[in-house]
């Protein structure tokens, strides 16, 4: 186990990277792209574990700094996890595309503040 929530906020940050620079700009090309969709399904399950660890591991820090997405992204980590048949792809194109986003800036938001790790 780290002793410091940074490695985990760390990667995070590079999944969100990863996502963002290898999802199609094109709904209907990640409809149909299954490379597309297997890795941005591995990266949100990675996602997921990181802040399942930071809320286990740092139940302080989680309190103070989460908010809904944190637990949606656990539960949909969830769902990869133990259901990968039942993903609806065009949930994840809205997610990735609607949701992450803002996700993304918090993550940094908390990176870059010397604070809180």
């Amino acid at each position: 186990m780290t002793k410091t929530v940074k490695p985990h906020i760390a990667y995070i940050i590079d999944s969100l990277a990863l996502i963002k620079n290898h999802t199609p700009a094109d709904r209907h090309i990640f409809m149909r792209d299954r490379n597309a969709q297997d890795a941005t399904l591995i990266r949100l399950q990675d996602i997921g574990e990181q802040l399942s660890r930071i809320r286990d591991n740092f139940p302080e820090f989680f309190e103070a700094n989460h908010d809904e997405s944190w637990h949606k992204l656990i539960g949909l980590r969830n769902i990869i996890s133990h259901g990968y048949r039942e993903v609806d792809f065009g949930i994840i194109w809205d997610v990735v595309n609607g949701k992450l986003p803002d996700f993304a800036e918090r993550m940094q938001e908390l990176a870059d503040s010397s604070t809180t790790m």
